[in-house]
């Protein structure tokens, strides 16, 4: 992997001490925790085309939190792929693996559980707040420049975070056209 992704100007790396600028670190280095609902948006575009293919080719990540997406040269990448597996049906997976807070209620391991897992990490990022606040929305929201920005990308998240399976976006592609939709409402502004 390149390094790279330099924090400040004349910084330089250490291959052996390196460590890749995440969603963490980016969130720990934002005004309030949180980065702009637009920058949430094309995140979630990124990370919902990668989870298509990765969908598509049969597999699922199991692990999808803000520590495990990276970022090159400013673009949001899955990484941690060691729980990655294939697809089963919920009554054939007999592992529970995953990070507390990002894990759906019923077990990751589905398409489902990812898209759960990623509307976890948009609320995370968006909001400042840690998942076991979901779905409390930070009062400090009013401090943009227009909160009700934020509402369509909330009601994205509140969809792939529900409880029920069935309820949520039924592929990473349903999710991306809905983030799609809803940078085109913020890109008008």
């Amino acid at each position: 992997m390149e390094l790279g992704d330099p924090l400040e100007a004349g910084w330089e790396h250490e291959p052996s001490t390196y460590k890749p600028r995440d969603l963490t670190s980016e969130r720990a280095r934002s005004h309030g925790r949180r980065l702009p609902v637009q920058e949430c948006v094309r995140i979630g575009l990124t990370l919902t085309d990668t989870l298509d293919f990765l969908h598509r080719q049969g597999l699922t990540h199991r692990d999808i939190k803000p520590q495990n997406i990276i970022l090159v040269n400013s673009e949001p990448k899955l990484a941690d792929l060691g729980l990655v597996a294939e697809i089963r049906p919920l009554e054939q997976i007999k592992t529970f693996v995953g990070t507390p807070g990002y894990m759906p209620p019923e077990r990751p391991g589905t398409v489902q559980a990812d898209i759960y897992a990623l509307g976890m990490v948009l609320y995370v990022v968006s909001i400042g707040r840690n998942s076991a606040f979901f779905p409390e929305i930070a009062t400090t929201l009013v401090e943009n420049k227009d909160p009700a920005d934020f509402f369509p990308l909330n009601a994205i998240i509140l969809k792939a975070c529900q409880p029920d399976p069935a309820e949520r976006y039924a592929s990473a592609a349903e999710m991306h056209v809905a983030l799609q939709e809803t940078l085109k409402i913020l890109d008008k502004k």
